[in-house]
């Protein structure tokens, strides 16, 4: 973390000793230690803590949710395949050749569907038509109406 040297060590004892004195240095010496201790074996308690925490019950615990919510994921998917196939068999018993799925279109139903648009293409051609007419009209009878005062 800090790269700490002897030098370093050196220089700070020697600022250390003018600062405080011959007296007062090994008191502030013995005081600094017994910080760093307190703070090592801080550390290390929380260290110890968490390791034990996530190696705990609570780690377990999720673990234990996390398999049984994928024993019922597979269930589920299971069962879904078998009602699936279930599904298909009943479909081609009833209609035989003919399915109800919607990939499989009979050829009757689709040109219903191309008339219908055509239908509607036409019928909105009309309306546009005759709204076409209808406005010059309207328009005509505004200006004889002002010409006339």
């Amino acid at each position: 973390m800090f790269d700490v040297g002897f030098s370093e060590l050196t220089l700070i004892g020697l600022l250390a000793l003018i600062v405080l004195g011959p007296k007062r240095l090994p008191e502030a010496a013995r005081t600094a230690g017994l910080w760093v201790g307190r703070l090592r074996a801080f550390i290390s308690n929380v260290r110890d803590d968490l390791d034990r925490e996530l190696q705990g019950g609570d780690l377990e615990e999720l673990r234990k949710l996390k398999h049984e919510l994928d024993e019922t994921r597979r269930m589920v998917r299971q069962q879904s395949s078998e009602t699936f196939s279930q599904l298909q068999a009943l479909d081609e018993a009833i209609t035989g050749d003919h399915s109800i799925l919607p990939s499989a279109e009979t050829p009757a139903q689709k040109p219903r569907a191309k008339t219908r648009k055509k239908a509607a293409k036409k019928s909105t051609r009309k309306k546009s038509a005759t709204k076409k007419t209808t406005r010059p009209a309207k328009k005509k009878a505004k200006r004889s109406i002002t010409k006339k005062k």
